[in-house]
């Protein structure tokens, strides 16, 4: 029996007036995990996530777990509302007048909020239990980055669109929470498509990417072999842990690490890997 894949999309769609129009053509393939869009901005990734989302028409197909939200052919577009998504957009969108308990709760129906249940378990799973009642406005940048992903997962979606949700975090902060999100999207089995332009972050969180150009996609492949030059080494895994080391540094360990580049530059018992971040 072949394997559904969790996303099977070839979307076209386009933004603009007439005299000043941008298209975008998707073609998006992930067999389970995260796939990330990346490349520039503006080439149209965070637009993508939006169609996928419903809040932009668009033609072609979309099927989801082997279930079809699109399918202009058969004149079958599903409206936002019932598509089952989680969206995590890259401002957040909390709400500061409630509590973080609240905010995760603002999307589910009326017959689930009550008693609270739904609420505890992403409050749990995420690290939030402690900070329930805390108004938003009062969190640090990760933590309001974990209500934002606990109110998206709370609702239980199908789809789970994440748009560059480590942008505005510290590196610690940003480690952690590439775990966490790894971690869930496997454990729970959703889908989950995520927006960056940060070759590390693609290459740390990805099990497939799509290289965006001119609202093209480009590429598509497994992050190492996609993103690594001719001259580069790229080691991949769940990073389980970070500790402060002093100095400014921190030390990470890696669960299931894969490291692939040229045959040249890997030469067992010889190679030695430094990582440094990148800088425009």
């Amino acid at each position: 029996m072949t394997d559904v894949p969790a996303i099977d999309a070839r979307l076209s769609f386009q933004v603009g007036t007439a005299a000043n129009a941008f298209r975008v053509d998707a073609e998006l393939q992930l067999s389970s995990g995260v796939l990330v869009l990346f490349g520039a901005s503006g080439v149209g990734k965070t637009l993508t996530l939006k169609a996928l989302a419903g809040l932009l028409p668009s033609t072609g197909h979309l099927r989801v777990g082997g279930e079809t939200l699109v399918d202009s052919a058969a004149g079958v577009s599903l409206p936002a509302h019932l598509r089952r998504v989680g969206y995590v957009p890259q401002e957040q969108a909390l709400f500061p007048f409630l509590d973080v308990a609240a905010n995760v709760a603002f999307g589910l129906p009326r017959s689930v909020r009550k008693g609270g249940e739904r609420v505890r378990q992403w409050l749990g799973e995420l690290g939030l239990t402690q900070l329930a009642s805390r108004r938003t406005d009062s969190l640090s940048g990760g933590e309001r980055q974990r209500v934002a992903l606990a109110r998206a997962l709370a609702v239980e979606p199908r789809l789970l669109l994440l748009d560059e949700p480590f942008a505005s975090l510290d590196l610690e902060s940003a480690l952690r929470l590439r775990g966490v999100v790894r971690e869930v999207v496997h454990r729970h089995r959703v889908a989950a498509v995520l927006v960056t332009h940060d070759e590390d972050e693609a290459l740390a969180i990805g099990d497939s990417v799509v290289r965006f150009a001119r609202g093209k996609t480009v590429g598509p492949g497994t992050p190492p072999s996609h993103l690594v030059g001719r001259e580069e080494i790229a080691v991949c895994g769940d990073l389980e842990t970070v500790e402060r080391v002093g100095g400014g540094m921190a030390e990470g360990k890696l669960r299931n690490a894969v490291i692939r580049g040229p045959h040249e530059l890997l030469r067992a018992g010889e190679t030695r890997l430094v990582a440094r971040r990148k800088h425009p």
